[in-house]
């Protein structure tokens, strides 16, 4: 079972807020809870508290809107996380799997130097170890790559993987022992019923990989033929 936060900042609401709707999901309070794992009375605490002081509001139907200044919050502590994603993989060298939750405690530090000699050191137009881009989030690899879930991909399709969920560590270490990291190629072989997909990946272990729903709706991609 897993424990409940004592306390979670405003930023990291706000970030969770931002991030619900980036992955096309609807942000009610709920959601909001289950994701920062905090009670749902303290969530409505604390969306009370950010809309009084002007970072969102909620609706009559309970859909949390950040405002531009909360929006604003948001992004830059997701810019924190993702440039020390990158720090960590790219300079120290720690696996893909475990920088999540590591750069969950080094964003809230960073200060605004470092910020923009990671941004000069890494690139403004880079991304994170699991292909989200540093600034604009999955939203720009929708507009700029016409990103689609690869469970939304079609028998003959041939796709590079632009990315892959972040928050769970053993996903990454399945994905990456089938070499299904961002910049690989597959060429969706069959769709089976129950929505199990056949793959060929480029430099895969087996010359043909199953995946199912749980796993393709997880992964990103942009078709280059079909």
């Amino acid at each position: 079972m897993r424990r409940e936060k004592t306390s979670v900042s405003r930023e990291d609401y706000l970030k969770a807020i931002w991030e619900i709707v980036q992955e096309e999901q609807v942000p009610i309070s709920a959601r909001l809870a289950e994701e920062l794992r905090v009670t749902p009375p303290a969530v409505t605490a604390a969306l009370k508290r950010m809309a009084r002081d002007g970072y969102l509001r909620v609706a009559r139907d309970g859909r949390i809107h950040l405002s531009r200044k909360g929006r604003g919050v948001a992004e830059h502590l997701v810019l924190r996380h993702r440039l020390a994603e990158k720090l960590l993989t790219d300079v120290i060298g720690v696996d893909w799997s475990k920088v999540h939750e590591e750069a969950e405690r080094l964003e809230h530090g960073m200060s605004e130097e470092v910020v923009e000699l990671l941004l000069k050191r890494f690139g403004a137009d880079s991304t994170c170890p699991h292909g989200v881009p540093l600034q604009g989030g999955h939203a720009r690899l929708r507009r700029k790559k016409s990103a689609i879930r690869l469970a939304d991909a079609a028998v003959g399709d041939t796709v590079e993987i632009l990315r892959v969920y972040e928050k769970d560590p053993q996903f990454l270490d399945f994905v990456a022992g089938l070499k299904l990291r961002p910049g690989a190629r597959a060429r969706i072989q069959n769709r089976e019923y129950d929505e199990t997909m056949t793959l060929a990946i480029t430099g895969g272990p087996a010359p043909r990989t199953f995946l199912g729903k749980p796993a393709t709706s997880r992964i990103w991609v942009r078709r280059i033929s079909s």
